[in-house]
């Protein structure tokens, strides 16, 4: 029982002084001052993004990817585009759909270049 009481003191120390700490108080007649930082563009491989760009083309080859895949679609005009669909890319992702080489596709995205080929994050399938 002498054990049971000891632990009830000092429990209730504990809590007692736990509880009697002071927070800094807030004076009225400090003001929050702020500062507005600008953080250029990063700059690196990837080329900075278009505006967003619709296609339409053959589907060439297609790469599967853990949440979708990358197709390689060549336009009427021979340009060449890699175009990056998945569910969690889509603007609405019920539109998600799977394609096969020689079919043709309407992406719209945003437009992009890395290593000298055009890249297409597909926001919509048209």
């Amino acid at each position: 029982m002498k054990t049971y009481r000891q632990n009830l003191a000092m429990l209730s120390a504990v809590i007692a002084f736990g509880c009697n700490q002071r927070k800094p108080e807030e004076t009225p007649d400090q003001e929050i001052k702020t500062e507005q930082v600008t953080v250029p563009a990063a700059k690196d491989s990837i080329g900075e993004v278009d505006a967003s760009k619709t296609v339409e083309g053959t589907v060439q080859e297609i790469l599967n990817g853990k949440d979708g895949y990358t197709a390689k679609i060549e336009t009427a005009d021979k340009e060449v585009y890699y175009v990056t669909i998945s569910h969690s890319n889509l603007t609405d992702h019920t539109q998600y759909k799977t394609v096969k080489v020689g079919e043709t596709l309407k992406v719209t995205g945003d437009s992009w270049a890395m290593e000298g080929k055009n890249q297409i994050t597909v926001r919509a399938i048209n």
